[in-house]
C-alpha cells in the first residue's frame, strides 16, 4: 500500500481493510500507531502484520525481530509462569482462551469414535477436510457433563463457561448447552472464535434443529456473520460479498471455490450485518434467496437495510425449493452455474419495483406505490431516486405527477417522524443505518480536557509531574477520566503507555474522537509539553472555579429572594473569594 505524507509524523493512504476511495487509513509516526477513520481498524505494526497476512502474533513477531536483528528468548513456559500467567489473563482473554479451548475439544470429538455420526452427516453434506478445518467443524457429545469436565480440567471458571453461554442451570444442576450436535464455531476478522452455532444431528429430539450460543461480552448476532473470517480475502479481491441463508450453504459454496459466502447467524439479516459487508465489499452484496414466496418477502424485509446503509443490494433468485447447498451439488457444473445465477443479481430496488407490476387492482397499486415511495425517499442519490420513481411510474400504470405526489407525502412523514424523535436517539438510529459519515460517530468531548489528556498520554514523563495529577483531578467528562486512569495504570504496570490498547479500551465514538486528536500535530504535538501541561491545567482550573462563581451566584439569588441574611453574607464572602482565585489564575495564566 502506497502512504503520503499528512502532516508532521502522519502519512495517510487507502485502507488495506475494506474497500475506500478516499484515503482514511493514518499512521501516526511518532506514537507508532496506525487507525482508520473508515473501518476503525487499529493497532501497531505487529497487530497490523497479523490483520493484513492473517498469520498468528508469534510468527510476526519473529519475522519482526529477525529484520531488525533481536534475539528472542523464546522457551516454554515453567508450570509457575503458566499460572502467572493466566492470572494475569483481562477477562476478555480469559473468554477467547474457553472458547478456543471448547473448539479444539469439539474438533477432537469430531474424530473420535463418538464422532461418527457428525463425520457421516458433514460427509455426506459434500464437505471435504480442508473446508471443515478451515471452519473448525466439531461435534458436541451427547453428555451432559462432557465439555464441563474437559474445561474443568484445564481450570476455566463455570462463570466463565456460563458467561459464554457453553453451559447452563437446571432444577437438576449442570450441564452443557450443546449435545450431541454439529458444532460450527462463528469465528471474527481476527481469527478468534466468538461463539457457536449447533446442528442437532438426532431427527427425532424434541429440540430445535439449529441453536446459536447466548449473546456474550464477544458475540452479538445482529453483528456476526458465519463465514465471514474464510471470506474475508475473496470478499476483498472481488468487491462482492454473497449472503446465503444458511451454515451449510456457507460451506457449501466454499467448498465448491465461491469463497465470499457468508450468513447471518439464524436471524433475519441485520442493518449493522450489511453495513459492514458493504464496507468490506465495496461494490456489491448480492443477498441469494429462495424463487418461492417466501423468498420474496424475505428480499422485501432486506431491501430497507441495504437503503438505509447505503451499500448497492443485488438479489439472486434460486428455483422454488431449492437451497445453495442443493444447486451447486446437484450438477456437474453447479458452481459455474452459480457464478451465472449471481451475474444475473439484479438490484433490489429494481427487483421490489418490477415484482410490482403483478398488483393489478386500484387499492394494491396504491398500497404498492406508498410501500415503495417510503423506501425511495431514503435513497441518498437524487439521480437514482428520479430514475427508480419513473420505472415505479411505468410499472403501476402512473403519471409521474402521482408518484412524485406519493414521494413529497413520503418526504413529509419520514421528516415528522424525525422530528419528533430525540436527538440522541436519532444519532443512534443514523449510526446504525449507517447514514454517518463513518461507521463510528466521534464524541464530542471537551475540548481542554481532550488536549489535557492527548499532551500526556504523547509526553507520558509528564504524568509524574503533580500539576498533571491536580489536571486529571479536574476532568469533568466520564469517559476521559476513566482514560486518564488506564494511561496511568498502564505507565504504572509497564513503564510505558501502549497507544493501541489504550485507544482500544475506549468505547468506539470516544476511541475515534481520541485517534483524531493524537493525528492532530497541533493537539499533540506541543513544542514545549511542560509548559502546555501548565496552561492547560490552570485553565480547566479557571473553569471550575467559573462554575462554582455561576452556582454561588444561583445560591445567592434564591438566599435573597428568602430573606436569608446569613446565608447572604456566608455566599457572599464566597464570591469575592472565588473572584479573587479567578483574577490570580488568570495573571498566572498570562506568565511564560
Amino acid at each position: 500500500m502506497e502512504l503520503k505524507r499528512a502532516g508532521t509524523g502522519s502519512w495517510k493512504g487507502l485502507c488495506p481493510f475494506h474497500s475506500e476511495k478516499t484515503p482514511s487509513f493514518t499512521v501516526h509516526e511518532p506514537r507508532q500507531f496506525f487507525h482508520c477513520f473508515g473501518c476503525d481498524e487499529k493497532g501497531d505494526v505487529i497487530s497490523f502484520l497479523v490483520k493484513v497476512e492473517q498469520r498468528p502474533f508469534m510468527d510476526v513477531l519473529t519475522d519482526l525481530a529477525s529484520l531488525a536483528g533481536v534475539d528472542l528468548d523464546i522457551r516454554p513456559l515453567t508450570p509457575a509462569e503458566r499460572r502467572e500467567k493466566q492470572e494475569r489473563e483481562s477477562e476478555e482473554e480469559r473468554m477467547y482462551r474457553a472458547l478456543d479451548l471448547a473448539t479444539g475439544y469439539f474438533e477432537q470429538q469430531y474424530l473420535s469414535p463418538a464422532g461418527a455420526a457428525a463425520r457421516a452427516y458433514v460427509e455426506g453434506r459434500g464437505i471435504g477436510q480442508a473446508v471443515r478445518e478451515r471452519f473448525r467443524v466439531g461435534y458436541a457429545p451427547a453428555r451432559w457433563d462432557g465439555l464441563s469436565s474437559f474445561m474443568a480440567d484445564h481450570k476455566i471458571p463455570w462463570s466463565v463457561l456460563e458467561d459464554l453461554g457453553l453451559v447452563g442451570v437446571n432444577e437438576r444442576g449442570r450441564y452443557d448447552f450443546f449435545r450431541d450436535r454439529v458444532m460450527l464455531p462463528v469465528i471474527d476478522r481476527q481469527k478468534r472464535v466468538i461463539g457457536f452455532g449447533g446442528r442437532l444431528l438426532d431427527p427425532e429430539a424434541k429440540d430445535r434443529k439449529y441453536v446459536n450460543s447466548s449473546e456474550s461480552r464477544l458475540f452479538h448476532k445482529k453483528k456476526s456473520l458465519y463465514g465471514l473470517h474464510a471470506a474475508l480475502d475473496a470478499i476483498r479481491r472481488s468487491g462482492t460479498a454473497i449472503v446465503v441463508e444458511g451454515n451449510f450453504d456457507v460451506l457449501a459454496l466454499h467448498e465448491a471455490g465461491i469463497e465470499e459466502a457468508v450468513a447471518p447467524m439464524g436471524t433475519a439479516l441485520t442493518v449493522e450485518q450489511v453495513a459492514e459487508l458493504g464496507r468490506l465489499a465495496g461494490k456489491t452484496v448480492t443477498v441469494v434467496f429462495d424463487g418461492d414466496a417466501a423468498g420474496q418477502r424475505a428480499g422485501q424485509k432486506a431491501i430497507p437495510l441495504f437503503v438505509d446503509a447505503d451499500v448497492d443490494g443485488r438479489v439472486a433468485r434460486l428455483p422454488a425449493g431449492i437451497d445453495p447447498d442443493d444447486f451447486v451439488r446437484g450438477t456437474s457444473d453447479g458452481a459455474a452455474a452459480f457464478r451465472r445465477l449471481l451475474e444475473g443479481a439484479r438490484p433490489m430496488l429494481d427487483q421490489f419495483i418490477q415484482d410490482a407490476a403483478d398488483e393489478s387492482s386500484i387499492p394494491g397499486k396504491i398500497a404498492t406505490l406508498e410501500r415503495v415511495a417510503e423506501l425511495l425517499v431514503r435513497v441518498r442519490n437524487q439521480t437514482k431516486r428520479e430514475l427508480y420513481a419513473a420505472q415505479l411510474a411505468t410499472v403501476l400504470g402512473m403519471t409521474s405527477a402521482q408518484v412524485t405526489r406519493a414521494l413529497r407525502e413520503a418526504a413529509a412523514q419520514a421528516a415528522k417522524v424525525g422530528a419528533s424523535r430525540p436527538a440522541a436517539q436519532a444519532a443512534e438510529v443514523s449510526a446504525a443505518a449507517g447514514t454517518a459519515p463513518s461507521p463510528v460517530v466521534a464524541a464530542h468531548l471537551p475540548s481542554e480536557e481532550l488536549h489535557l489528556l492527548v499532551l500526556l498520554v504523547c509526553h507520558p514523563e509528564l504524568l509524574a509531574n503533580p500539576e498533571a495529577a491536580r489536571a486529571g483531578q479536574l476532568l469533568i467528562d466520564p469517559s476521559l477520566r476513566r482514560a486518564f486512569r488506564v494511561a496511568n495504570e498502564q505507565l504504572a504496570a509497564d513503564k510505558r503507555i501502549d497507544v493501541p490498547a489504550w485507544l482500544e479500551s475506549a468505547s468506539p465514538e470516544v476511541r475515534a474522537t481520541l485517534a483524531g486528536a493524537m493525528m492532530d500535530p497541533g493537539i499533540s504535538s506541543a513544542p514545549d509539553p511542560s509548559a502546555q501541561l501548565r496552561k492547560l491545567a490552570l485553565k480547566l482550573e479557571t473553569m471550575r472555579v467559573i462554575a462554582e462563581m455561576t452556582e454561588n451566584e444561583r445560591q445567592l439569588k434564591e438566599a435573597r429572594t428568602r430573606g436569608d441574611e446569613a446565608t447572604i453574607r456566608a455566599l457572599s464572602v464566597r464570591g469575592i473569594e472565588l473572584r479573587q482565585t479567578k483574577e490570580r489564575l488568570q495573571a498566572a495564566s498570562q506568565r511564560p
